[in-house]
């Protein structure tokens, strides 16, 4: 039987900062992070995990199961349609130094156009003490459909996913 006590409930707090000086289009407007914004649905974090199941003649059924791929996603929704939230949601977007102008496919010659973030996501543990969700390095890689429509709000989906380190973590999960 589960504890209620172990049910995490609450809000999350994100932030959105360029990891190793690769920003992509954020840095050309000397934006260093995003803190601050509002999401819709809040934040989910996903983990996939595909294996191999090693079989022999002598057996049926699986004898030994390697896990050979993982891939961690982040997804969320800003409320709000800045062009800082959008060129973080879009794969190889940028912004000129004014802050006024996204540009998609361009990017600050020289910078990679794919960006490289870092993603902490702050939130509550069961305890009711602060648990934390680093992730050092990621992109944004999901589709980005914005409805410019009257009468409905102008959302930012974005789909993060995370690159692992040459150490093999994709991230780390901490407990206060």
């Amino acid at each position: 039987m589960g504890t209620t006590a172990n049910v995490l409930v609450g809000v999350a707090t994100v932030t959105i900062t360029c990891a190793a000086n690769q920003s992509g289009g954020l840095q050309e407007s000397g934006t260093a992070s995003i803190t601050g914004f509002y999401t819709v649905d809040g934040v989910s974090v996903t983990v996939r995990s595909s294996f191999a199941d090693i079989k022999v003649e002598e057996n049926v059924g699986t004898v030994i199961r390697r896990l050979t791929d993982q891939e961690m996603l982040v997804t969320l929704t800003f409320a709000e349609g800045t062009l800082d939230n959008l060129v973080a949601a879009i794969a190889g977007s940028a912004i000129n130094a004014g802050g006024t102008v996204v540009t998609i496919g361009g990017g600050l010659a020289g910078d990679p156009l794919l960006q490289d973030f870092e993603l902490d996501i702050v939130g509550v543990n069961p305890a009711g003490a602060a648990r934390t969700i680093n992730i050092p390095h990621c992109n944004p890689t999901g589709e980005v459909g914005i409805p410019y429509k009257k009468g409905e709000v102008s959302v930012v989906p974005v789909t993060f996913s995370a690159l692992v380190s040459d150490a093999g973590v994709f991230a780390t999960i901490t407990d206060a």
